[in-house]
């Protein structure tokens, strides 16, 4: 009975670790600058910083997961597909890149996985979601599925946030450009992002950042097909 115990209790245990398993990445310019890129994983609330190098590092990790990289103004996706480590080289300002699944990466353990990734983030907002509140504004919509942003002075603000410019107002990217996100029609949003606040876009960051993006033609034709 005890050793029944005991190996129950390994396979418990090695369970867990493969749960927290580490990913390690590096993202780098072609000349092999790093890019001090954010980097988020689509569709789950996971976030980290690459650091001045390029490095950054996650837990728990899926194969068919697909990583976001944004530097500056630029989006970068690079799908997984089962690799335990991604070194990616960027061309930032295009979408040129290579991505290959790096060893060395992998037998570096936790060298990259800062403590922890952060969530203060959100990522889960689905066009889908925004067109079932039954808002025809974009802002509307957010809103109602944020509730912690809110328009005041006829700014779009996160309450949470305190202004030391004179004003509140979130920067609104869409596809990487500021926008007025009631210019954006409804049914063209993929999803939609809110950081509380991100020095990644300058004095404008501060007060947080919504970040809109839009479906590609291709995935405007399958919602049409569907």
């Amino acid at each position: 009975m005890k050793r029944i115990v005991l190996l129950a209790a390994l396979a418990l245990s090695a369970m867990g670790a493969s749960a927290d398993e580490p990913f390690n990445g590096l993202v780098t310019h072609p000349d092999g600058r790093g890019i001090k890129a954010r980097v988020s994983v689509v569709g789950r609330d996971k976030q980290t910083m690459a650091d001045g190098k390029g490095r950054f590092g996650f837990t728990d990790i899926e194969p068919d997961d697909t990583l976001q990289f944004v530097f500056k103004r630029d989006t970068l996706r690079v799908a997984l597909e089962g690799r335990r480590s991604v070194n990616i080289v960027w061309t930032v300002g295009s979408d040129l890149y290579t991505a290959h699944e790096d060893e060395e990466l992998v037998n570096f353990g936790f060298g990259y996985v800062k403590r922890r990734e952060s969530t203060d983030y959100t990522s889960g907002i689905s066009g889908d979601r925004l067109r079932a509140t039954g808002c025809m504004s974009v802002t509307e919509a957010i809103m109602v599925c944020y509730p912690g942003l809110k328009m005041i002075g006829g700014e779009l603000c996160l309450r949470t946030q305190n202004s030391i410019n004179g004003s509140s107002a979130v920067l609104v990217l869409c596809d990487g450009m500021e926008v007025n996100p009631d210019m954006i029609n409804i049914h063209d949003v993929k999803s939609v992002e809110i950081l509380k606040g991100s020095n990644m876009y300058g004095f404008r960051g501060v007060n947080g950042v919504v970040l809109i993006t839009t479906m590609n033609a291709e995935d405007a034709l399958k919602v049409k097909m569907w």
